[in-house]
């Protein structure tokens, strides 16, 4: 039997409003979509919000809500996005969805084997939601070059996902071509990053540094990192673990990601997709940005 089609796209966060970025991601998705669909191809579509994390709660304060409200107010901006460029996807997600949260702490339970506690010391920046390495803040000079300000230096007990004990698994599905990264460049740039091996990534916040986010199952005291909670998204709308209609579509065909997180994609979801046994998807196509001057 022909395996059915999956193409995905990037969740953007609902704290900004949308840009020509995010129409690309749809546009991209939405052509190649098109296509198989006019070739008798059965395709899933997926697109939709990213709702937690630290931003958004900033965000909802600023504006006297609380961040539920705030994020239904605001993912309606993405959605209308969504149809005035006339993608024809099928699926929509929502990280603060009911059915999504529960997929999410499911996963994490069945990371067990290669979950540990232990304690952060480094560099964090809001903007991105993301942790850097010493390197990456010397080389910024201390400032990170996408939201233009300082990284903060943080010291908090979080747990790890092992995804060092992984690196070889996701190098060689790179350079077999059984994930591919297209364009080859960027395959090539991600190649080099983890030359040195994949570090161990922190997936938790104490809860008094994080509050908007899921619940790690079983300490009430630690919120997951956001980006492993965005990142299940992209299986979490098949309707995994619990509607196996899933299987059908998994691995994804496509996934449309921005340059500037290919290494959350070719990196922390491969490890993420091994850990819990799944197939990892079968090309990263990555774009770069627009910019109104030459970058």
């Amino acid at each position: 039997m022909e395996k059915k089609l999956y193409i995905t796209t990037a969740i953007p966060y609902v704290n900004g409003a949308p840009h020509i970025g995010n129409a690309l991601d749809y546009l991209v998705a939405d052509i190649w979509a098109r296509y198989q669909k006019q070739n008798g191809r059965d395709v899933r579509f997926q697109v939709g919000t990213d709702e937690h994390g630290n931003k958004i709660a900033a965000k909802a304060a600023e504006e006297g809500l609380e961040p539920k409200a705030y994020a239904d107010k605001m993912y309606v901006n993405f959605e209308n996005l969504m149809k005035k460029v006339g993608a024809s996807y099928t699926d929509f997600v929502r990280t603060t969805d009911e059915h999504h949260i529960g997929a999410v702490q499911y996963i994490w339970q069945q990371l067990q084997p290669y979950i540990y506690k232990g304690q952060y010391t480094g560099w964090y920046c809001v903007g991105c939601e993301s942790f850097v390495t010493d390197k990456e803040a010397t080389d910024n000079n201390g400032v990170c070059p996408d939201h233009n300000q300082p990284y903060q230096h943080l010291s908090e007990d979080n747990y790890y996902l092992k995804t060092s004990a992984l690196t070889e698994n996701i190098r060689e599905a790179i350079i077999s071509g059984s994930m591919q990264i297209y364009p080859a460049f960027r395959g090539k740039e991600f190649l080099d990053l983890i030359k040195e091996g994949l570090q161990d990534v922190s997936i938790s916040r104490p809860k008094k540094n994080l509050s908007w986010g899921v619940p790690v199952p079983g300490d009430p005291d630690q919120i997951m990192y956001v980006w492993i909670d965005a990142l299940a998204n992209y299986i979490t709308v098949l309707g995994y673990p619990d509607n196996p209609q899933w299987r059908e579509y998994w691995p994804a065909d496509v996934q449309v990601v921005g340059k500037d997180i290919l290494r959350f994609h070719a990196g922390i979801w491969p490890a993420m997709l091994l850990g819990i046994g799944l197939e990892l998807p079968k090309k990263l196509l990555v774009h770069g940005h627009i910019c109104r001057k030459r970058c």
